[in-house]
């Protein structure tokens, strides 16, 4: 093992099993099934029931399996061989630099600690990102580029957790030597706040808190323990986890933890506004708790299983942020095509938007060359995003570039778009935890057309014949938080957004993008861009 790719943690001689698995998946190294090794002949002569405990959190390191078969390779139709900018290594080693951005800001602890970390809008890491696309674009060949800074809405906060920890209390009705344990996979959801900056309490599982289950446990004055078992990425189930936090709350808890049931043990940075201090546990993390509970529930113990939250945090206002703007003249029209990818992320990011971004580089560098000038203005925005509130880039855009924003016909937003597939597979171990494994394709791609033209659903569905792309077969009229930031245009928006389970988490590492895949969307993008180019007005707004 390159102990210099993955460091193997021995708090336990468990994790050693776990973390190789980890890092035999990020080394795309097939794993064999690995069987919890047992700490005692006896349950009720070890440590926390005789349980597994769970592995390190390991930053950087993909938390799903990589076997031998790599991703289908990309079709190329006859004739666009020439274009080699559009070639999935020549995307990669630009997608590699920015998640260094990425990982720039968790060494340097740009936010408190260095818990969290990303490209964060308002802060160096997004800046530099910008800073540095720009010069791409430049590099390429366009002459018209420029970084527009603007300031945060008056109104706005930003709530940014500082430094934080969970920890399970150990104690002898467990089991002997019995020790605390931090589930370091603990995530902060905004705007949780504890006034002491510290709060003790009884756990209670909730199951996934319904209020079928709730009317038979009572969550007064304990910390709730709620089970997320997500079906695609963390987005779909807003509507439901958040409004059973809220109403935990309302019924007396003191905090909510949720157990993120995903991939291996990542951090998991979705859900806001659940009423009051709220966690998410990782994958392997939040197996362990459930277990500890069953296991204490089983010993009568239930009322010894406490936890302890501590957290520091801090709203920021008055910040600034900047979008990164190149402009390729039409031959013979103002008519504006914007190509917009947001630079911002969560942790490594490197699917949500690091894919996006390296693709949209890769399609300026092809238009740029004088013989794929298009008829239409081409205007690609490296934009701020929309994580950061008060920050948005698209928005900006607009305020900020009138003329270009009343000339544009359409806005194309590429969103996560290159990710590999990971499905449930059978658990390698003991403690039922649901182990996630890479197929030979791209997660499925969502194809948003807000004005539904026939037009430009039918280019969708030839870029399915024609390169091979992922597309769900249904329409959508969706345009994501990035792409409703151009809503104020009256253009149509067409946003391409991948939905895995690894959105928004530690686990968007690079190891989780398919290069075949970020070829394919290249390649797509470039053809759709110039269908899209030669299309009469009203075939692209009927």
């Amino acid at each position: 093992m390159h102990t210099d790719v993955c460091i193997i943690h021995r708090r336990h001689v468990a994790h050693f099993f776990s973390a190789a698995l980890l890092c035999l998946g990020a080394l795309g190294t097939p794993t064999q099934p690995l069987q919890a090794q047992p700490q005692a002949d006896a349950a009720g002569d070890a440590p926390w029931f005789g349980l597994l405990l769970p592995p390190p959190f390991q930053p950087h390191v993909l938390p799903a399996i990589i076997g031998d078969r790599g991703p289908t390779p990309a079709m190329v139709p006859a004739g666009e061989e020439r274009f080699t900018e559009l070639e999935g290594e020549v995307i990669w080693e630009d997608l590699v630099r920015v998640v260094e951005f990425s990982k720039q800001s968790r060494t340097e602890r740009e936010i408190g600690s260095g818990q969290l970390w990303g490209r964060i809008s308002g802060f160096p890491s997004s800046t530099r990102t910008v800073e540095w696309v720009v010069e791409q674009f430049k590099a390429a060949g366009i002459a018209n580029t420029e970084i527009q800074s603007f300031n945060q809405s008056s109104n706005a906060s930003f709530w940014m957790p500082l430094s934080w920890e969970l920890r399970i209390k150990g104690n002898a009705a467990f089991g002997p030597g019995s020790q605390d344990v931090v589930l370091e996979t603990a995530m902060p959801l905004s705007p949780s706040q504890l006034p002491d900056g510290r709060l003790n309490g009884t756990l209670v599982y909730v199951g996934e808190g319904s209020p079928a289950e709730l009317a038979h446990i009572d969550v007064r004055g304990k910390i709730a323990v709620q089970q997320v078992t997500p079906q695609a990425h963390m987005v779909f189930e807003r509507d439901t986890v958040v409004p059973r936090a809220q109403d935990m709350f309302k019924r007396g808890a003191i905090a909510v933890i949720n157990i993120m049931d995903q991939p291996g043990n990542e951090m998991a940075k979705d859900f806001n506004n659940c009423g009051g201090p709220c966690f998410n546990v990782g994958g392997r993390d939040g197996t362990f708790l459930e277990a500890a509970l069953n296991k204490a529930a089983e010993a009568g113990a239930l009322d010894v299983m406490q936890a302890e939250l501590t957290l520091e945090t801090q709203s920021f206002t008055n910040l600034s942020a900047t979008n990164g703007i190149a402009v390729i003249p039409g031959r013979n029209s103002e008519e504006v095509i914007v190509i917009n990818a947001h630079v911002d992320a969560w942790f490594d990011g490197a699917g949500d938007n690091g894919d996006g971004v390296a693709v949209q580089i890769a399609l300026a560098r092809h238009f740029a060359k004088s013989e794929n000038q298009p008829s239409r203005t081409l205007v690609f925005v490296a934009s701020a995003g929309h994580h950061s509130p008060g920050l948005n880039g698209p928005s900006n855009f607009i305020a900020l570039n009138p003329a270009l924003a009343a000339n544009t016909v359409v806005a194309l937003n590429i969103e996560h778009v290159a990710q590999r597939n990971f499905s449930p597979a059978r658990s390698q171990f003991e403690d039922g935890y649901r182990e996630y494994i890479a197929d030979v394709g791209e997660a499925p791609i969502v194809a948003g057309i807000t004005n539904s033209a026939p037009f430009i659903e039918g280019l969708f569905v030839e870029g399915v014949q024609r390169y091979g792309t992922n597309f769900v077969s249904g329409t959508s009229t969706m345009a994501s938080g990035e792409g409703g930031g151009y809503r104020d245009l009256s253009a149509p928006i067409v946003t391409t957004m991948q939905a895995p389970p690894l959105y928004h988490t530690s686990g968007e590492v690079l190891e989780a993008i398919s290069v075949p895949g970020l070829e394919r969307m290249a390649r797509f993008l470039a053809y759709f861009i110039k269908e899209l180019d030669k299309a009469p007005r009203e075939s692209i707004m009927p």
